[in-house]
């Protein structure tokens, strides 16, 4: 019977790239959702309901925007760190011994 095995030290790579990509998700439906508010409230004829809604929605779609920029920004920079984490060779190059290919 083999021992248990630890947990495989490439997972921990994996949060910066999800943080970077939820944020660019949600930054990409922000903008195509933001452009039917908009259009909406240009083409609302003069309806009171309708454009109040359009721009309630164009600056909600703002604010997850700009909280999709925000985490495409953290994940950038956390990525960047662990490369420059594993470029050091301080204890990264012993972490990588241990994982079976």
């Amino acid at each position: 019977m083999n021992p248990p095995e630890g947990p495989n030290p490439e997972h921990r790579s994996n949060n910066a790239l999800l943080c970077f990509c939820i944020g660019a998700g949600l930054a990409g439906i922000a903008y195509l959702l933001g452009v039917g508010a908009v259009i909406s409230a240009a083409f609302g004829a003069g309806d009171a309901a309708v454009i109040a809604g359009s721009m309630i929605a164009a600056i909600g779609l703002t604010l997850a925007a700009l909280s999709g920029f925000i985490l495409m920004a953290i994940g950038a920079i956390w990525m960047l760190g662990r490369v420059i984490a594993d470029q050091r060779g301080d204890d990264s190059e012993k972490r990588y011994r241990d994982v079976e290919r």
